[in-house]
């Protein structure tokens, strides 16, 4: 099942802590006209099953509470099919001598639908911050590292707040994001985070916001350097940001004024309520949490026998009184602790398929990533033999100085920020038409760690733009796009990675899958007004939705390369 809601906090370890934590969370369960679980074991209650397990392990002590309900179909969409309508929703507060952590968790049932574009899409049923999550922030101490939780963005106003603010982005403890905004000119930074509190909405227990004063920008940017912020931005600090480090800028994403002014708020909300859901559901747990997780598992497994001994003795005590009563109160118990029994083993079963897929799936990523790695290598070290053969030239003409002089900002490529910016930027590509649908674009950048593929799928358009221009203006006759890639004897830019000339035969004799890749364009690149695209490029491999742009070269007849696609990857035997 996958996880909607993610939230792991560090606590105060104090000797009451699971006393507090166990108070809030009956007085939930008790909200939602549930019994409360006193002791280790499993209620049933209109279809509802409420679940406690514990463990104790030397010093370390735990609990969990898990709540097993039915989800009704969203209302706002039509023609949602799902198998497995169960929601779990699971709370566990674990202390030891010196930490102690609370981690809540939704596992929300998958939607199949039909969208309006007639794609069959699969999508993780929403859920909100749930309500427990505010009420045990409220009721004990919780952290994230040196960052403290709260509901509305916090304004960073005097150089000491900045300080904590930058111990907190390069914190390794962190878990959560950390999102960072500063006010468009002319807004005060109260009046901005009014504005920013709907785009934030819903990642409460999971990130932190802070609102950077204006008057703080420079020296903000002057220590965060590659890490920076524009007037009316927003950043998405992962944990353990390194400013000033141009690698690693890549990992946190950035939202430019213009699309936090022109996108819905709610749509952004979504996005970046998505990418931390994503990014917490994939990342690796601390040891203490994966030592306890394993405990409890092992203790809730043999409750099932704990419970079943029970109720053979109540089965004796019954049968010798022979009160018929007490023989039907029995059956029903059985029957639930039956049914319950059943949903368990077939949650483990599809946890175990999934599990075996998912380890399949990082192999074939692994090896695709060492191909990459060789190919980056390969090109890194062509790209320096070029830098140093230039420099020797430089030198040969008695320009010693420009040889060594250091990259002006202005020759730097402007990189998009987002996909969104992308596709409101491809503009600046006059060889460049984009002829497909924007929001398998847009969807990517719900992905954390997106920036890679935005940067590739920008050099490689600039490529294309390239390769279109000298082709139409005669510049360059030595063939199409593939040989433009590969020459290197132009003056043209030809960085792409990731090109591939067409699809595999399987791909090509689907006329499912060919569907896909047929892309409607002018007649002057096909006089019948479409073309099957099987041209693309790899943006990302087992990362992000492994993201594909595809593309058709007609440059020598019209003088334009046009994209068709830009998204998650296609359908194939694989994917």
């Amino acid at each position: 099942m996958p996880i909607s809601y993610r939230s792991i906090l560090g606590v105060e370890p104090t000797d009451s802590l699971v006393d507090e934590v166990e108070r809030v969370v009956n007085e939930w369960l008790t909200s939602k006209g549930l019994p409360v679980v006193t002791e280790a074991g499993t209620l049933f209650n209109n279809g509802r099953e409420i679940s406690r397990a514990d463990w104790v392990n030397g010093h370390v002590m735990s609990r969990r509470w898990q709540l097993r309900e039915h989800w009704d179909e969203p209302r706002w969409f039509t023609g949602v099919r799902a198998e497995n309508r169960i929601a779990v929703t699971s709370i566990t507060v674990v202390r030891g001598e010196d930490q102690a952590r609370l981690w809540v968790d939704i596992d929300s049932p998958t939607l199949r639908y039909t969208n309006r574009h007639g794609d069959e899409v699969l999508e993780t049923q929403q859920s909100g911050t749930p309500r427990v999550i505010k009420a045990l922030i409220e009721a004990v101490e919780t952290s994230d590292g040196s960052a403290l939780p709260f509901s509305d963005p916090l304004i960073i106003a005097s150089r000491t707040h900045l300080e904590e603010l930058l111990t907190i982005l390069q914190d390794e403890r962190r878990i959560g994001a950390a999102f960072v905004t500063t006010p468009p000119d002319g807004v005060t930074s109260a009046e901005w985070a009014q504005s920013t509190k709907e785009m934030i909405h819903g990642t409460e227990g999971m990130a932190t916001s802070y609102i950077l004063d204006p008057g703080l920008l420079s020296s903000f940017n002057a220590v965060a350097k590659t890490h920076w912020l524009r007037a009316g931005s927003l950043r998405t600090f992962l944990p353990a940001a390194k400013l000033g480090d141009l690698s690693d800028a890549y990992r946190h994403k950035f939202l430019s004024q213009h699309r936090i002014v022109t996108a819905n708020a709610r749509g952004l909300s979504r996005m970046l309520r998505n990418s931390e859901v994503r990014r917490l559901s994939q990342l690796r747990l601390p040891a203490t949490l994966r030592e306890v997780d394993y405990g409890l598992l092992r203790s809730q497994r043999f409750q099932p026998l704990a419970d079943f001994q029970e109720l053979e003795r109540e089965n004796e005590n019954a049968q010798a009184s022979g009160n018929v009563e007490d023989l039907i109160a029995l059956n029903a118990k059985l029957a639930a602790q039956l049914q319950g029994q059943q949903h368990d083993a077939l949650v483990a079963l599809e946890e175990a398929v999934r599990l075996m897929e998912e380890v399949d799936d990082l192999k074939e990523t692994i090896q695709v990533m060492e191909l990459e790695s060789a190919e980056l290598a390969a090109r890194a070290e062509t790209s320096q033999d070029l830098v140093d053969a230039l420099r020797r030239r430089l030198i040969n003409l008695q320009a010693v100085g420009d040889a060594y002089a250091p990259l002006d900002e202005s020759e730097r490529t402007a990189y998009p920020d987002s996909f969104y910016d992308l596709l409101e930027r491809i503009g600046e590509f006059d060889r460049i038409r984009f002829v497909g649908r924007k929001d398998p674009a847009l969807a990517l950048d719900e992905h954390p760690n997106i920036a890679i593929a935005v940067h590739k799928a920008w050099d490689a358009l600039a490529a294309f733009h390239d390769y279109a221009n000298l082709t139409a203006n005669g510049t360059w006759t030595g063939g199409g796009l593939y040989q433009y890639i590969n020459d290197g004897g132009h003056r043209g830019r030809s960085r792409v990675l990731g090109y591939r000339p067409t699809e595999s035969e399987t791909v090509q004799s689907n006329p499912r899958m060919m569907a896909e890749r047929t892309v409607s364009v002018p007649p002057a690149a096909s006089p019948s007004g479409t073309i099957v695209m099987t041209t693309h490029i790899a943006l990302l491999n087992g990362r992000a939705g492994a993201p594909r742009m595809y593309l058709h070269d007609s440059a020598q007849s019209d003088g334009y390369v046009y994209i068709g696609y830009i998204g998650e990857h296609l359908t194939t035997a694989r994917y």
